[in-house]
């Protein structure tokens, strides 16, 4: 979601597969003490992304420009994980992955680019319930281009969650206040996210968190600076000392950018795709919520019945691709 959540496990994945079994005190302590590392760890990263849709509303146009924004991020968060990944042990990458991870910087620079576009005209609140729908994406990409089976259950549920992200969509403005456009650049960032999340899915199961993130994100920082000369001159707060937006700014790179693509994997190990997709559902919920009360946005009926039919979607969905997965 604005929300940058690397690829979940296969759908096999158990919440507990990496702890020890065996019945003893010592393992059931040990399975305790990693569900609820992995629960915290889920619970802060939606509570970062939460944030971060307000985060650019506050910033963007009344402070930087979107592309600014958007460059921030990359350029911040790729010098931060660079710095992280001297502290792991070097992975190699193999030579047939390169081109994955260029492309997967592609898919990652389309994403964070028309993100920060999208928040010049839509409400925020908006974005966080279209990139509801993403995970759903996912499957769909995953069934036209590498052929995997969906159930009709499945397809019945993601056709429920699109009506839910086209009632946001129409329900949400006209082409004469720009919202609608948007809100379209929402659907853009869950289209090419998703993308990313193939692409990045194989390599995902061979490198660590930062060994791969460390050559994606400076790829995607190559990739984007041609865009440097789309920023323009609106950076009012390099002009200011208030700190209030610098902080704003540096809260964007530093956790929605940087702390969730750092903690989602351990989370994901330990919890399963699962319960943390559970927690993904939270995003909207609190980008409302602080919209609201910071005066970013107003509350529209719209939005929490798009929502409820988005989630309602996903579940049936979710539980037609795990019957399908039934022994």
């Amino acid at each position: 979601m604005a929300n940058t959540t690397p690829p979940a496990p296969q759908s096999g994945t158990s919440a507990t597969s990496a702890t020890p079994t065996g019945g003893t005190p010592t393992g059931a302590s040990t399975r305790h003490n990693a569900l609820l590392i992995g629960n915290l760890l889920a619970l802060s990263a939606s509570i970062c992304w939460g944030f971060n849709e307000p985060a650019n509303k506050y910033l963007i146009p009344t402070w930087i420009s979107a592309p600014g924004v958007a460059l921030c991020r990359i350029f911040g968060a790729t010098a931060i994980i660079w710095l992280l990944s001297l502290f792991v042990k070097r992975q190699k990458i193999r030579h047939s992955d390169w081109r994955l991870l260029w492309g997967a910087a592609l898919m990652m620079l389309g994403f964070v680019y028309v993100f920060s576009l999208a928040f010049i005209t839509a409400s925020p609140i908006d974005i966080a319930i279209i990139l509801t729908f993403q995970p759903l994406l996912v499957v769909g990409i995953n069934a036209l281009f590498r052929h995997r089976h969906i159930s009709v259950l499945t397809w019945i549920g993601m056709a429920i969650a699109f009506g839910g992200a086209l009632m946001v969509i129409l329900a949400g403005g006209d082409l004469g206040d720009g919202r609608i456009v948007g809100d379209l650049f929402a659907c853009v960032c869950a289209v090419t996210y998703s993308c990313y999340l193939v692409i990045i899915e194989g390599p995902s199961a061979r490198y660590g968190t930062l060994n791969l993130m460390k050559w994606v994100f400076l790829f995607t920082s190559v990739l984007s600076l041609p865009l440097i000369f789309t920023v323009g001159r609106h950076i009012r707060l390099l002009m200011h000392s208030t700190f209030t937006p610098w902080g704003v700014l540096g809260f964007i790179v530093l956790f929605p950018t940087v702390y969730c693509y750092i903690v989602t994997p351990p989370a994901l190990r330990r919890v399963g795709s699962g319960i943390f997709s559970f927690y993904q559902y939270l995003v909207p919920v609190i980008a409302t919520v602080v919209s609201v009360l910071f005066r970013l946005d107003t509350f529209h009926w719209y939005q929490p019945v798009s929502f409820v039919i988005i989630v309602a979607g996903v579940m049936l969905a979710n539980y037609g691709k795990a019957r399908d997965t039934r022994p």
